[in-house]
């Protein structure tokens, strides 16, 4: 029976910039749910009876555990569809059913094969689940034949790498689906219902002291209920929230937390090496602190906006809101021209406007009152953003989309071209959840600048801010890792790009044997070359963190995603792919996660690999949990820096966002706890 549930810029004389940047806070078209044909009344009978998250944030990567139970109160077995928007950069890496109060793990099987075996089961009555990765936009988690009068708990794990950027690191838990797919809208309708309880629950570990926490729109209801220094000098804290029953699932989770200003600039490196004559695994973050000057020159601004349907209802409110702010903070000797796109383009202003404050009103109005509707020409409204610009000045185009370019030129390819016509760089501020992502990273890499997206619950201001003081610095330009010593080979990303101010950058990698290397950090600012090294121990066995290698693998495939988006599909980097993801356990868009009995396992000749990495993954979380929180700094000794005792970048703090009136954030930790205590 099948029923759905209810479910210095320019590198030559002339300094160019792009902005891409979004400003947006609303509610989206769906969320987070369970999927039912639209016009279908039979699969009411579904539920969500309860949803529990559990997080993890700990030196540099986070786990996150979604526990469901979904309720069957009709007269009949029933099959579900539970789908969520698709985390940034997340591996799906443990998929569980519990038949009998026994846990049932899945495993990772080629997309059609999985999907055959799936259909099998169903068809004789047996108690089976199915994850897919549905492109860039959700994981899709079917259920079948959940009981009637019954339920069924299914729990996934998935894991993320960390970015800190200015000293801000945010977490985010997605929910907000972000009405961009039309086909899946016009034939779903989605329950985002708990009919239970809801809660939410994280720990943060950090080797470092932090100043300020933040959950936007949640100030009244997340509890910060634990915060210490550990016995290793490291910080501790715990946040919850509870919901009563009947909470929706609309309205993603952000957390923000600030380092303390006096954190060090510094070279962090986390391995995992299971056995000596295996291959290890690395995870390596900088934090760098060079001398980006600021940029004092007036600036023209050109505004892209996508008013097309996708961006209707709460987001182009939003969106113009946001516009209006920046236009508000524009200094006099500023400029800024406006164009609008949706199945073609349009100029609204006849060249550049000043800055001044008439205009900036009279503009700001014409903003608020634009309407959204048709298709997504977002190449239209690149290619009219990069006419009339005057090379005697400063430029910068902001660009306010989602990236689902639906209407003209569409593939990533033409884009490129595009963008290799002209020696701009490109900055991506990505809209919502399941935007397009891929497209938009890539764009900003291609370009030399960098990608930063905005969740519908986020601080938007704060948000604004962090991008206005990367674009308005210098940056660290033609940026690479070297690494001598031991054999590290398959980094990700193999060429990093630019480093913008406050900004980390994350290389994974494995290596063979172990012993010291030498990390050398190199770039330019202004065009000239700028070094920093140190020096590390790739550690012969180190068991701490066996997450790493799915992290890495799942770079890897990310890597090989963006060539097939460039170039096409070809037999090879398919097969690389279903590689990566069979070895590694990881739902990719070519292998799925499967649930079904062990003996169906053992019937198709498939291998419990990702049981057995899931063991040493959850011991491994155990051990981690009842020690101090561990520091990877590696940059502290003279031995690792050369007689400098202050680390490869002198000691220097971290640049960060600061703590001013509009910072991003605004309540201090021991503010946030002492008000806690009052309520």
């Amino acid at each position: 029976m099948f029923s759905i549930i209810k479910h210095t810029m320019k590198r030559i004389r002339i300094p160019l910039l792009t902005l891409i940047m979004v400003a947006l806070c609303g509610n989206p078209g769906w969320a987070a749910g369970l999927l039912k044909p639209i016009g279908a009344g039979a699969d009411a009978a579904l539920g969500i009876r309860s949803h529990r998250v559990e997080v993890t944030i700990n030196n540099g990567f986070v786990r996150t555990e979604v526990d469901q139970v979904f309720a069957n109160s009709g007269t009949s077995p029933i099959e579900g569809i539970y789908s969520f928007p698709l985390p940034k950069q997340a591996s799906l890496s443990e998929l569980s059913l519990w038949v009998a109060g026994r846990e049932i793990l899945g495993e990772v099987v080629e997309k059609v094969q999985a999907r055959k075996i799936y259909a099998e089961q169903q068809a004789q009555g047996q108690q089976v689940a199915l994850a897919e990765q549905h492109d860039y936009k959700a994981f899709d988690v079917r259920v079948g034949n959940i009981p009637a009068q019954s339920e069924i708990r299914v729990r996934l794990v998935y894991y993320q790498p960390l970015d800190i950027d200015q000293n801000v690191g945010r977490y985010l838990y997605p929910l907000a689906e972000g009405n961009v797919d039309d086909q899946r809208i016009a034939f779903w309708s989605v329950d985002d219902r708990v009919s239970g309880p809801f809660s939410f629950h994280l720990q943060l570990k950090s080797a470092f002291p932090i100043k300020d926490v933040r959950l936007p729109g949640l100030d009244k209801e997340a509890v910060v209920s634990t915060v210490a220094a550990d016995e290793g000098g490291g910080t501790l804290i715990d946040v919850t929230i509870d919901r009563p029953e009947g909470s929706d699932l609309g309205r993603d989770i952000v957390f923000y937390y600030r380092l303390d200003d006096q954190v060090p600039a510094r070279i962090e490196l986390i391995p995992y090496k299971a056995q000596r004559e295996e291959p290890g695994t690395f995870m390596l973050v900088v934090t760098p602190a060079a001398d980006l000057q600021p940029i004092a020159e007036g600036v023209d601004w050109t505004f892209v906006l996508d008013t097309s349907g996708s961006m209707g209802g709460h987001k182009i409110a939003t969106l113009t809101a946001g516009v209006s702010r920046v236009l508000a903070a524009m200094r006099p000797a500023d400029r800024f021209r406006i164009i609008t796109f949706n199945n073609s383009a349009q100029e609204l202003t006849s060249g550049y406007v000043a800055a001044d404050p008439e205009q900036v009103r009279q503009w700001s109005d014409r903003v608020k009152a634009l309407p959204s509707g048709g298709g997504t020409n977002l190449f239209a409204g690149l290619e009219q953003a990069y006419r009339k610009l005057d090379n005697d000045r400063t430029t910068g185009v902001i660009l306010v989309t989602d990236g689902v370019a639906n209407v003209g030129q569409t593939e990533q390819r033409d884009f490129l071209e595009l963008l290799r016509k002209y020696d701009i760089r490109l900055f991506t501020m990505v809209i919502g959840n399941s935007a397009n992502q891929p497209l938009l990273e890539r764009l900003a890499k291609e370009s030399g600048g960098f990608a930063m997206n905005i969740s519908t619950a986020d601080d938007i201001s704060g948000r604004l801010l962090q991008a206005k003081s990367k674009v308005l610095h210098q940056n660290l330009h033609d940026v690479e890792i070297v690494i001598d010593g031991e054999r590290v080979t398959d980094l990700t990303p193999q060429q990093p790009g630019n480093l913008y101010l406050g900004q980390q950058l994350v290389q994974l990698g494995r290596y063979q044997g172990s012993g010291e290397v030498t990390i050398r950090l190199r770039g330019k600012i202004s065009d000239q070359q700028q070094q920093w090294q140190t020096r590390a121990v790739l550690p012969e066995i180190d068991r701490d963190n066996p997450e790493l290698e799915r992290i890495w693998a799942l770079a890897k495939i990310d890597e090989l995603m963006t060539q097939v988006r460039d170039e096409g599909e070809n037999e090879a980097l398919r097969q690389q792919i279903t590689e990566l993801g069979l070895r590694y356990s990881l739902v990719t868009d070519y292998t799925s996660m499967l649930v079904v009995n062990d003996g169906v396992l053992e019937r198709e000749g498939l291998q419990q690999h990702n049981a057995e990495r899931v063991q040493r993954e959850r011991a491994a979380q155990q051990q981690r949990a009842a020690q101090p929180v561990t520091s990877y700094r590696v940059d502290t000794t003279a031995a690792s820096t050369e007689g400098n005792s202050q680390g490869a970048f002198g000691n220097r703090p971290a640049p960060g966002i600061g703590s001013g009136p509009v910072g991003l954030l605004v309540v201090p930790l021991v503010a946030w706890l002492k008000r806690r205590k009052q309520q």
